[in-house]
């Protein structure tokens, strides 16, 4: 009997055996098959949004190289490697210059069979590829003569591909190296020429005067030709070149942007209001000092806008005129005697009554344009007509007194430019 109960109960621990072995079995199957459901889930979830994520990045890219081609139409996209050579590896012989944003060398570049200026943009800002190319769509579609030409730009370490673009959504593609191409001008800036040459050609009056006229016109087109129009926030003499004529051209659109109330996203720039109602750009970037309009910097913020151009302008006519006197000094000469001539460059030669007439009325714009309000300047239309001798000068008593609320500022401590 305990034999044939030994036998039974070994006999069902082997059945109950089988029945956990059948048991695991299944679960081992399920949980397999499961795990197969699940990896398939994954693998199609992970295939969509590949999928996906390819459709949209071309989509994306498509839209990059629209936006790209049809506003640099006649820029061309340079190699670096073709830069480094134009350059010398961008060595400090080749060094012509730098400023606030950036380092400009000079080069020969074989693709256009002539010397270049090639600029290295300092990008501590951490400057996106649409912001640069919205800059190189305004410095592209921007031409005329006394503007400096562009010829094309480059982004170093940046593959123009499909797969370049699609990685560039997992890192960071935007520090990057940028770089713009322009016209040499031969005979540097107008600063070297004011206070560190003795060529006789910037010592004859009616070469200084063709440069004025030069500026003018340039500023004129930005704010007038131009639609939406453009602001250069940093005119002053360094950032005017000449060429082995002497033609002035404006240089410098690093500080350039677009007063477009319709688009924001410049730079760190913010747009409030319209053309119409004198658009003011708001910015982090500041132009030099001296030059600056003083009414651009209220409240902890700079604003720039069309009078803080023409303020500039005026201050750079003074000195075209005046080179090493005080912006107030003059002021006090036209207030007291109603005559600047005595104010101006010792080292001009003056001739003619009409140039002694001209230099009158260069002075006098330049008082006006610098008015410390902005609703006492005059409009660049109007500044060009009367350089153009096509309008009158307002009377000594309306210069007289925005210039004397221009002096009383500049004595209280604000900026003024040594001129």
């Amino acid at each position: 009997m305990a034999t044939r109960g030994s036998a039974g109960e070994a006999e069902g621990e082997a059945s109950r055996e089988v029945v956990f072995q059948a048991k695991d079995s299944g679960c081992r199957e399920r949980n397999k098959i499961t795990d197969i459901h699940g990896g398939l889930i994954i693998g199609g979830v992970a295939a969509l949004a590949l999928v996906l994520w390819f459709l949209l990045s071309c989509w994306k890219w498509k839209r990059v190289l629209n936006f790209f081609h049809k506003g640099t139409a006649g820029a061309r996209r340079f190699e670096y490697r073709d830069l480094a050579t134009a350059t010398k590896n961008f060595s400090d012989d080749n060094k012509l210059g730098e400023g606030a944003f950036g380092v400009v060398y000079r080069g020969y570049l074989k693709q256009l069979d002539r010397e270049v200026a090639v600029k290295k943009i300092v990008n501590e800002l951490n400057v996106g590829h649409k912001d640069f190319f919205t800059e190189v769509i305004t410095i592209s579609e921007a031409r005329h003569k006394n503007l400096v030409k562009f010829y094309g730009w480059c982004i170093r370490g940046h593959s123009w591909n499909i797969i370049h673009f699609m990685c560039g959504w997992f890192w960071n593609t935007e520090n990057k190296e940028l770089f713009l191409v322009h016209e040499l001008m031969k005979n540097g800036n107008l600063h070297e020429y004011l206070h560190n040459s003795e060529i006789a050609a910037v010592q004859s009056w009616p070469t200084r005067y063709k440069i004025a006229k030069d500026i003018g016109s340039a500023l004129f087109y930005l704010h007038l030709d131009c639609k939406p129009y453009i602001l250069q926030r940093d005119i002053k003499p360094r950032n005017i070149l000449l060429d082995e004529n002497f033609h002035a051209k404006l240089a410098d659109f690093g500080l350039s942007r677009i007063a477009n109330p319709d688009n924001n996203a410049v730079l760190q720039t913010t747009v409030v209001g319209s053309a119409e109602e004198h658009v003011d750009v708001q910015t982090t970037a500041v132009g030099t000092e001296g030059y600056i309009d003083p009414q651009c910097k209220k409240g902890g913020k700079v604003r720039f806008n069309c009078p803080s151009n023409v303020y500039s302008f005026g201050i750079v006519l003074l000195e075209i005129a005046c080179r090493g006197k005080r912006r107030e000094e003059t002021c006090g000469l036209y207030r007291n005697k109603g005559d600047v001539v005595e104010a101006a460059d010792t080292r001009l030669e003056i001739g003619a009554d009409f140039e002694r007439r001209e230099m009158e009325r260069l002075i006098i714009l330049g008082l006006w344009c610098s008015a410390f309000e902005t609703q006492h300047r005059p409009t660049m239309q109007k500044a060009m007509d009367v350089l153009e001798c096509n309008a009158p000068l307002p009377d000594h008593n309306f210069i007289t007194n925005s210039a004397l609320a221009s002096s009383d500022h500049d004595a209280s401590g604000a900026s003024t430019a040594n001129i």
